[in-house]
């Protein structure tokens, strides 16, 4: 079993993670010119935090996660909030296609610190990209180790510097790319306030020119 479907039923009783997700989709507005006609894919979407929040600004959004169990939640959360344009799927989106591709826009919140092979997975997301469109992924800055309450799993990244992210997404094929800090969350750790930077990676497809 996927360790997120355990997870799954209690992840929104946290209030953090709402307010992280409309401090990302905030974010992702300023930076990225999200058109109410664009069709959006959220990958890892979890409960689909993110893309209720963003669902307003766009056309449909298509949610995809490896986790059954977020999966299930997310669905019974669009239902029960009446979202028509939001729908979810459990796939792979490093091996399988999502429904309604390709897409003007691919967002992401803490997810790519989950995968062990970060550019091969960029490069399937850019590959479900219409030319020119957009990526605008959010994940943590390099940290020590502390982020995450349960060690039972392995996590194959502390975070990522911005260096990394960029150099990742410029192999897999993207252009135009752009790396800042756009919120910090805060836990408490051995009595202490700990604070935890938030990354907005962005960037385009290329668009292919051809000449007669």
């Amino acid at each position: 079993m996927n360790r997120f479907d355990d997870l799954a039923a209690t992840w929104e009783d946290e209030p953090s993670h709402t307010e992280r997700a409309q401090a990302v989709a905030e974010a992702i507005a300023a930076r990225v010119p999200l058109q109410d006609t664009w069709s959006v894919v959220d990958v890892g979407s979890g409960t689909g935090l993110l893309s209720r929040v963003l669902a307003e600004r766009v056309g449909r959004i298509v949610l995809v996660d490896t986790s059954p169990g977020m999966v299930t939640v997310a669905q019974e959360r669009i239902a029960a909030a009446g979202m028509s344009t939001l729908s979810a799927v459990c796939l792979d989106i490093t091996s399988e296609t999502p429904p309604g591709a390709p897409f003007d826009l691919a967002v992401s919140l803490l997810m790519l610190h989950h995968v062990s092979d970060v550019e091969g997975l960029l490069e399937s997301v850019l590959c479900h990209l219409v030319p020119g469109g957009y990526i605008a992924f959010v994940d943590l800055a390099a940290e020590d180790g502390s982020f995450h309450d349960d060690k039972s799993g392995e996590i194959p990244h502390h975070g990522f510097t911005r260096r990394q992210l960029l150099s990742m997404a410029a192999a897999a094929g993207f252009v135009d790319l752009a790396v800042e800090e756009i919120h910090r969350l805060v836990k408490q750790r051995d009595g202490h306030d700990v604070s935890y930077g938030l990354l907005l990676l962005t960037g385009r497809v290329p668009v292919t020119v051809t000449t007669p």
